[in-house]
């Protein structure tokens, strides 16, 4: 057998870009993600420019000395300033509390640097459109990092839906669980403030299923919504005194798409249990699919057409495989599933083709606008007790 040496998604270097440099805005957990994506995408999808790793922020000496040495950068920094006006840098990712992400953008877009992003976009609807508007102004290509949808299995659902394989989209169902702030005892953050994270568990998690619902769906229409805060109060991480909790802890949605089909979501991060329980069933007028990120290396899809045999009538188990596009540029048996960091570098090839080949990104800032609309309305109507149109 002869061996399949295709590489999918590889970029053209129409613009013929040298060399792309590239600063890292805050090294938590994006940033590791971030940097390990400009790492390792090169020879995943056989970039046709080089890759260098210009310069880190954070704001702890200690994490500079670490990370620089340890991922190759030529210099850090724990001034952003530096990296955003820089003039040898042509990307920046920021991976930094949401409350810094709009002022780092402008100042990245305004030196004329490509910007990767992660989300929530901003802590406000105000913000957020400041972003767009100084990306268009300065002409630099975005991209937000709602990753989950650039996984094989979310790709191979979205074909499924546009293929039109389970009809006319009727509703969507979805979910998203974790149980990281189960414990009241988990101390007070930036994250609880409106300050710094704007929306709490809406912002932070049910970013991505609205996303997604939207990705899959089509724009939302109208929407009802309760907001609740479960723990009022936690503790300072240093003094122990129990500061108040300003955002939501979960919320729950019922809404219309803009073609009419229907949803309904909650999202959680006091899930008890979940992990990573991001989950939706699409139904259409043909068929359904169902999806747990839980088990990201696989869905459930069924068709009406062949399956009027009740005996084994029902939904099939899917796997994914080197036949889902991008799979096999990792790995060519099925079965052997990808991870979190994949996604990111997926995501990090989209970013690279659009820069080389003068093209789209997808989610951009102004696609990133109608997300954080969406997510605004959904707080709007659990504050007016009202439907609220999107």
């Amino acid at each position: 057998m002869k061996r399949d040496l295709r590489i999918d998604n590889q970029p053209e270097n129409r613009l013929g870009v040298k060399k792309l440099r590239v600063g890292v805005l805050g090294m938590g957990f994006m940033g590791g993600t971030h940097t390990q994506a400009w790492t390792r995408g090169k020879s995943v999808f056989n970039w046709p420019v080089d890759i260098e790793l210009a310069a880190l922020f954070d704001m702890s000496e200690d994490s500079c000395a670490l990370n620089g040495p340890r991922y190759g950068f030529e210099r850090t920094t724990m001034d952003w300033r530096e990296v955003c006006g820089a003039t040898d840098i042509d990307v920046v990712s920021i991976c930094t509390p949401n409350f810094a992400h709009k002022d780092m953008a402008v100042m990245a877009a305004e030196s004329g640097k490509h910007i990767w992003c992660e989300k929530p976009m901003a802590t406000s609807l105000e913000d957020a459109k400041i972003m767009v508007d100084a990306a268009k102004a300065n002409g630099v290509k975005t991209m937000l990092g709602y990753n989950y949808m650039k996984s094989p299995s979310l790709l191979a659902i979205k074909k499924l839906i546009e293929d039109g394989v389970i009809g006319e989209i009727v509703h969507f169902n979805g979910v998203y669980q974790e149980d990281f702030m189960c414990d009241q005892s988990a101390p007070h953050s930036w994250r609880l403030t409106k300050k710094g994270g704007g929306k709490g568990a809406l912002g932070d998690m049910g970013s991505h299923q609205v996303s997604m619902a939207i990705w899959l769906c089509g724009p939302l229409k109208e929407v009802a919504a309760r907001l609740q805060t479960v723990h009022q109060h936690r503790p300072d991480a240093e003094t122990g005194e129990m500061k108040e909790v300003e955002t939501d802890d979960q919320y729950s949605a019922i809404g219309t798409f803009q073609n009419g089909a229907m949803f309904t979501m909650h999202t959680s991060w006091l899930g008890q249990g979940h992990k990573m329980n991001l989950g939706f069933e699409v139904t259409g007028t043909k068929g359904a699919i169902k999806f747990d990120q839980e088990r990201m290396g696989e869905f459930q899809l069924f068709e009406q057409d062949g399956n009027s045999e009740m005996r084994t009538n029902g939904f099939k188990q899917v796997f994914i495989g080197p036949w889902h596009s991008p799979f096999g540029n990792f790995c060519p048996a099925p079965g052997h599933h990808v991870g979190f960091n994949e996604m990111k570098i997926i995501e990090a090839g989209d970013f690279v083709r659009a820069i080389l080949e003068d093209g789209e990104c997808y989610p951009d800032f102004q696609k990133g606008l109608e997300f954080e609309s969406a997510l605004q309305a959904i707080q709007d109507a659990s504050e007016v007790r009202a439907w609220v149109d999107v």
